[in-house]
Parts: structure tokens; sequence; C-alpha cells
């Protein structure tokens, strides 16, 4: 006779327990422009949408100062559009909940939690350092007050680490748990008492 073990629902939970959560693609998020101290609504700001890994917002394109907007998974990409190769000084706009924008933007998000906002090496926005990022768990501002040698097409990217949201297993954990199945098997397979229990 053959016994099968049934694995508890607890020790399920306890090997999923550890794993980091979905990333930024499928939350909501806000964009808010900031300068000359206050919020700046102008063209394409404020916009909100739901996280899909394209271009979803274009900011003053008609200006000489604008960018578009793409959050991916991990990434937030600002691409610089027409600029007249600087963006403009000035005062505080925006200094609170640890974030400070003197020109800049203000993302929201909503269904993740920040955790850890870089500055990725690809980044070629001149004189634009992991000092212009500032964050909190919802938010990411950046801020290019009195930035120049910009060029059409320079790329602010940032590379984001998140928690909560989604709770769909990475395919590293699925593996590491499929092992630990198949282990467990074996040795209950080649053990004694069920060896003489199937007798």
């Amino acid at each position: 006779m053959r016994i099968v073990q049934i694995i508890p629902l607890s020790v399920l939970t306890v090997c999923f327990a550890g794993h980091a959560y979905a990333e930024l693609l499928g939350s909501d998020v806000v964009s808010q422009y900031y300068a000359y101290g206050a919020v700046y609504d102008v063209e394409g700001s404020p916009t909100s949408f739901v996280a899909n890994g394209t271009v979803q917002e274009t900011f003053c394109s008609g200006c000489g100062e604008g960018f578009t907007l793409t959050v991916t998974n991990t990434q937030v990409i600002y691409d610089q559009l027409y600029n007249d190769g600087y963006w403009s000084p000035s005062y505080a706009s925006l200094d609170s909940g640890g974030l400070y924008i003197a020109n800049g933007n203000l993302l929201t998000f909503t269904g993740v939690t920040i955790s850890g906002v870089t500055l990725d090496a690809s980044s070629d926005v001149s004189g634009f350092t992991s000092a212009n990022v500032t964050f909190n768990s919802a938010n990411i501002a950046i801020d290019w007050a009195g930035l120049s040698g910009i060029a059409a097409g320079d790329e602010v990217i940032l590379d984001v680490t998140t928690s909560g949201g989604s709770t769909v297993p990475e395919p590293t954990t699925l593996s590491l748990f499929g092992a630990g199945l198949i282990g467990l098997a074996l040795i209950r397979r080649h053990s004694p008492r069920a060896e003489a229990r199937e007798l």
C-alpha cells in the first residue's frame, strides 16, 4: 500500500513568506510637476495612469523644457524633449516627507511600497546625480533645477525596488519549492517506516 503524505498549508505559506513582491507594472501612478514655489499645471501635468511599460506622459512638448515618462516593472525613465539645453533654476517648490523639488517632477504610486531608488548608470543627463532624487514609500521626486548641457534624447533612468502588491512567486521561488517537494518525496519513499507500511 502506498502512503501519500499531505503537506499542511502552513508549510506552503512559510515557503512563500520570504518572496519579494511585484514591481511597478500595474500600479496606479500620479505625475505632478513642481516649479517656482508651487505645483505647476501645464501641458501633461498633472496626469494619472496605470503603469504599463510604455510612454504614458508627455510633459510640455511645445516648451523649451519637456520630457516623456515611462514606468516599467523596475524603472522610471525620463526622456528629454526638444530641450533648450537647460532646466530653469527655481526656489523650493516641494520640501516635505523626505521629498525635495525646486524644478522637477513628483510621482506618487498606489499599490506598491517603494523601498529603494538608485540612478541607473546609463542615465546621461548632464549634471544629474543621485542627489537630484529623493523618495519615500509612496513617492519619487526628481529635481533638475539649474542643470545645463542637456540635449533632446538624454535620459534620466531610475532603478526602483519595491515591496507589496502581487504575491505571484518568482520562477526561482517555484524551482526551490519544487526541489524541496521532490526531496521530501524521496526521503519519504526510502524511509524504513514507509517501506514497512507498504508491505
